[in-house]
């Protein structure tokens, strides 16, 4: 196995568009199964392709070394997100580049990165003859939209994951260079979209201002209604009321993981932060959130248009910590939009995904192996720590097969994911590859 090897197949993985929100691309999302499939039968795996109509295949691929070994289930998705505004782009999206130590393309680091360290991490054990667990992989097409048929894939596939001693997601990223984590803890998410209708056409602003409502104002005044920007506080009645409070012993955890806001900031390259009752950097991963992703009226070209819309769409989300019950959520968001609109408008609410919190335990062998394997590869000790993002298959996996759930990665803090430049830093890429190695030959 070379480097040249590796970054070949890299690039040929991330040349496919398989963008899961884009319909019009699900041709590339079928393009990906197979690449995945051809690479994994190579490798002497059976293969399973899940499917449904209209959704991206769930991948299958079972590896028996000996019936009375350990199993090892190994996660990732291998759907990405889209690459908007390209205009952004320092190099061209789909094409793997290298340059200044890192490796630049859509879904190098979320996920398709990690999915080729794992792919060559066995690829190398069956080589050498050192692999003695056997191995699942569980690939999925649809996380970057909620995983929504996550679980009845799984459920079909009970025979091969009841089997499966732990799971491993390398989906997350590492705390700063050569400084690994393992993750205990991910905050669910549930997302909606909301249309408000005024009427059956756009209108003169100067005949029908003050007259008519304005969608885009009435949603302006839902938005400020749903969130206090100065405390960060959602404001919909009863949210709060389920949040699991954090201990001091979890917050003494947690300190190690702790940023400067000067550091953030640069990560982020933003202009200033916000925070929750003083807890900073922990605002983003102890609480809930709410956040608007687009909102799309009216006249956004070049010039004036002095144009009052028929109707308004916005995408919005709430992020939820354990102990929140995403059903609920949805009911309280439900009565709060219908009891803050005007009666006055037609509105349509559509919760188009949802997933739970994920929150687990850390004193098991499994956990104590890997982080002992991953300071001994990376020279520090690894933190244990929390996530503000959301990934549904380490809590449904968790709930379903109450087997231990290893969250870990091999990312920076400047891999823009969902953003343009996404990149992978080359060292960690590959010492990723001879961690796993050690990590799945124990």
């Amino acid at each position: 196995m070379t480097e040249s090897q590796i970054l070949n197949l890299f690039s040929d993985f991330v040349k496919i568009q398989s963008v899961s929100t884009d319909k019009n691309r699900f041709s590339e999302i079928e393009k990906a199964v197979s690449f995945l499939k051809n690479f994994l039968l190579s490798l002497g795996f059976s293969v399973k392709i899940l499917e449904k109509e209209k959704a991206p295949p769930l991948i299958l691929a079972t590896l028996i070394k000996d019936e009375k070994a350990k199993t090892i289930g190994i996660y990732g998705h291998y759907d990405v997100q889209p690459e908007d505004p390209v205009s952004e782009w320092e190099t061209a999206p789909f094409l793997l580049t290298e340059k200044e130590g890192k490796f630049f393309g859509r879904g190098v680091a979320d996920n398709k990165g990690h999915i080729v360290e794992n792919l060559f991490a066995i690829k190398s054990l069956i080589e050498e003859k050192k692999l003695k667990n056997n191995v699942v992989f569980i690939l999925e097409g649809e996380e970057e939209v909620g995983s929504v048929h996550f679980e009845d894939y799984v459920k079909e596939a009970k025979d091969v994951l009841s089997k499966v001693d732990v799971f491993y997601l390398t989906d997350t990223g590492m705390h700063q260079k050569n400084v690994p984590q393992i993750f205990y803890g991910l905050r669910g998410i549930i997302y909606f979209e909301l249309i408000v209708k005024i009427g059956k056409r756009d209108l003169h602003s100067g005949v029908y201002g003050n007259r008519v409502y304005n969608p885009i104002n009435v949603l302006a005044d839902l938005i400020a209604k749903i969130k206090d920007i100065k405390t960060g506080k959602i404001l919909i009645p009863k949210f709060y009321e389920k949040v699991r409070k954090i201990e001091k012993d979890e917050l003494l955890l947690l300190k190690k993981t702790l940023k400067s806001n000067e550091e953030e900031k640069k990560e982020a390259g933003v202009f200033g932060l916000t925070e929750i009752e003083g807890f900073s950097s922990l605002s983003s991963k102890i609480f809930p959130s709410f956040d608007c992703h687009g909102i799309i009226s009216g006249f956004i070209g070049e010039g004036q248009k002095t144009v009052i819309p028929k109707e308004a769409k916005v995408k919005f989300s709430f992020r939820l910590v354990e102990y929140q019950d995403s059903k609920e959520i949805e009911a309280q968001v439900f009565d709060f939009v219908k009891k803050n609109l005007p009666k006055e408008v037609k509105w349509d609410l559509k919760c188009l995904s949802k997933s739970a919190p994920f929150y687990t335990d850390v004193k098991n062998e499994w956990v104590k192996k890997t982080a002992s394997i991953l300071k001994d590869v990376f020279g520090n000790e690894v933190i244990l720590n929390r996530s503000g993002g959301s990934i549904p298959a380490a809590e449904i996996l968790q709930r379903l097969y109450k087997k231990p759930i290893i969250l870990t990665g091999f990312t920076l803090p400047d891999d823009n994911i969902h953003a343009p430049n996404e990149n992978f830093d080359s060292e960690m890429f590959f010492l990723g590859i001879k961690a796993l190695e050690r990590i799945y030959s124990f």
